[in-house]
């Protein structure tokens, strides 16, 4: 009987996260998750669930809801990647490329890499983040050679198959001109449409556009709006510009 309650637990809290794969994956880019949703992942992961064990390393690694511990990051990931879970190959292969919470290693970072990216296009007809990570590999050169027009066409996939995520990061592109040139007006809109959709970052860039007049005439009200919009969701950085 005990067996059976184990297991029926373990399968409820397992279609909480399903259900929840890409809102928590945005909480966690956006820093919106909350404490009780890490409480939920950190119970998942000390029963070896991967894709808990991805969402712990995510939050170790940002500090977000638990102190930050870049080491204990690199152990969830190392355990989820075990088991097959795809976004915890990239995040290890970062670990290892740029030496956060483990010796820096190229070498290694490379064939991690390759591995994803091996995995990403197998999932990328069904998962919208297997779009979002290809997109990265081949902006920044990640197991690919760099190539920012495939990764804004894989970051267009991601975006048509709903992840706003992806919109905003096709729109700093744009803003900066990190990797392509540079047009501030393709960037507002950008951002006005994943903030269209809720997503809280772009809310927040909307209300900067409209407060300095990038890409879009300055309107203090509507900067105010969409500040309040993105605070309402939590997001960290809209809740400091209103204090």
């Amino acid at each position: 009987m005990k067996r059976l309650i184990i297991a029926v637990f373990v399968m409820s809290l397992t279609s909480y996260l399903l259900a929840q794969q890409y809102t928590l994956e945005d909480s966690i880019t956006w820093g919106t998750i909350t404490k009780e949703q890490v409480e939920t992942i950190k119970s998942m992961a000390e029963m070896g669930h991967s894709t808990s064990l991805y969402y712990l390393g995510r939050c170790y690694f940002n500090g977000l809801e638990v102190a930050k511990d870049r080491y204990q990051a690199i152990q969830c990931y190392g355990k989820a990647a075990e088991k097959d879970q795809t976004e915890s190959l990239y995040y290890l292969a970062f670990c290892y490329k740029y030496g956060f919470g483990v010796e820096k290693n190229a070498r290694k970072a490379d064939q991690l890499f390759g591995r994803c990216i091996e995995w990403l296009e197998k999932e990328s007809d069904s998962n919208a983040y297997a779009n979002y990570y290809m997109a990265s590999c081949y902006m920044y050169g990640y197991g690919v050679p760099a190539d920012p027009v495939k990764g804004m066409t894989w970051y267009e996939r991601a975006a048509e198959m709903g992840c706003s995520q992806a919109l905003v990061n096709m729109a700093i592109e744009y803003q900066f001109g990190n990797n392509l040139p540079r047009d501030v007006d393709k960037a507002f809109q950008l951002y006005l449409k994943a903030a269209e959709m809720g997503n809280p970052q772009a809310q927040f860039n909307v209300a900067l556009c409209y407060k300095d007049g990038e890409g879009v005439k300055k309107d203090d009200a509507l900067a105010h709006e969409w500040l309040v919009k993105a605070a309402e969701q939590g997001f960290p950085q809209a809740k400091k510009e209103l204090r």
